[in-house]
């Protein structure tokens, strides 16, 4: 009997790496042109440094998920992918954590810094980015439930159903 990767987890690295190449194409597509009292202004991602931070990341999780469905079953990098696992995620976590922060800024303004909310001159804009946060949590949920499930088998391999 041939010994090869788990369909559940070709499936699920699968899945997030196509979440993380769709957050990063929403992220480089999105722009908005807004005119304000004859100013022209052009919001993009690169003028917040969270958003650029996300677009990077989310590229760094695509092909990392890439490269590890490629790897194959009897190679002895397979005893890296559990840390690199841990390491992927920590960071994907940090630039999730830093966009949805940088989103509710942009959506809500800042009272005290008298800075009003940019949603609200730039829905699309703002839809694009939110839809690329979302799409990115979904690609980090996998990913960890992916590392919860090596360490899972990798601690006691007995434990998983054939």
């Amino acid at each position: 009997m041939a010994t090869g990767k788990p369909v559940k987890t070709i499936i699920l690295r699968g899945l997030a790496l196509l979440s993380f190449f769709i957050a990063a194409i929403l992220l480089f597509v999105s722009y908005e042109k807004i005119d304000l009292q004859s100013s022209n202004f052009i919001v993009k991602y690169l003028d917040w440094d969270g958003f650029l931070l996300c677009a990077i990341v989310d590229c760094i999780g695509c092909c990392y998920n890439l490269v590890v469905i490629i790897i194959p079953p009897g190679s002895q990098l397979w005893k890296t992918v559990i840390v690199l696992d841990v390491i992927v995620n920590i960071v994907v976590g940090t630039s999730l954590g830093a966009g949805w922060q940088t989103y509710i800024l942009i959506n809500g303004g800042n009272i005290h810094a008298r800075w009003c909310r940019i949603c609200g001159l730039t829905p699309y804009f703002c839809s694009k980015i939110l839809g690329s946060l979302i799409t990115s949590t979904f690609g980090f949920v996998i990913s960890i439930i992916l590392l919860l499930y090596t360490l899972h088998v990798s601690v006691d391999p007995f434990l998983v159903g054939h």
